[in-house]
């Protein structure tokens, strides 16, 4: 048994339970694994394709599938429903709206059935367009689906220095870390950082979410100071 609060490294396979498929969607919609992913057809170049850190209890993932996860034990490989009420919700009916046209035109939008879109802080799909207006649904896209996993648990991380190293990673997908030290003194954290990382898209704003990640996830700290590593030619 996994306990509520462990840090975990999974791989992961999710698709649309049967009864909700049909013939035009593709089974498969996420994978950690990348072979799967370009047989499914759904690979995406700019993904790091890995197994992926999860902290159970900081819903992550969906409950249901931290519920399953923690009857397990690591090195399980295993298959898993989750239904919609433990996943990403049922549809909420509240949560379709019509927006003026305007509003797009605003931003230089030509709306279509079954773009994503952002007006605001609000995400949705798009489910019709008439001249005026224009009908949205702001559910989660997986909002009233249950879903099918296959799961395989690799490893509990332990210790701080790793809990850490870890967070850090999750923040730089895809940076090449090799090089990376973490000090603990006393409340403070240092970690420092090689010079092939400093140019990694977003490093400034991952620091600061690898602090608020720490504070959350494990306490006992006060400050976080981020150093960088320069080899010296010879």
């Amino acid at each position: 048994m996994i306990e509520p609060g462990s840090m975990i490294k999974i791989d992961y396979t999710a698709k649309i339970a049967e009864k909700d498929v049909t013939e035009e969607e593709p089974v498969v919609f996420d994978t950690t694994i990348e072979e799967i992913a370009r047989a499914e057809e759904i690979y995406k170049p700019d993904k790091v394709y890995e197994p992926m850190l999860v902290v159970l209890g900081e819903n992550w993932i969906p409950r249901g599938l931290e519920k399953r996860i923690q009857e397990a034990n690591v090195g399980d490989n295993f298959h898993t429903n989750v239904p919609s009420e433990e996943a990403y919700g049922p549809k909420d009916p509240s949560k379709i709206k019509l927006v003026a046209r305007r509003e797009f035109q605003k931003l230089n939008i030509n709306p279509s059935v079954g773009d994503r879109i952002t007006i605001g802080s609000q995400t949705g799909t798009v489910l019709s367009v008439t001249s005026g207006r224009v009908r949205m649904d702001y559910n989660h896209v997986l909002a009233g689906q249950d879903i099918d996993y296959e799961i395989t648990i690799h490893e509990i991380i332990e210790g701080d220095e790793n809990y850490i190293s870890e967070l850090i990673s999750r923040r730089l997908p895809g940076a090449n870390l090799d090089g990376m030290s973490i000090q603990i003194n006393g409340t403070q954290i240092i970690v420092e950082i090689p010079e092939h990382a400093r140019f990694f898209e977003y490093v400034q704003f991952a620091k600061a979410e690898v602090a608020k990640d720490i504070g959350e996830i494990v306490p006992g700290y006060k400050s976080i100071e981020f150093r960088e590593l320069f080899d010296i030619p010879q």
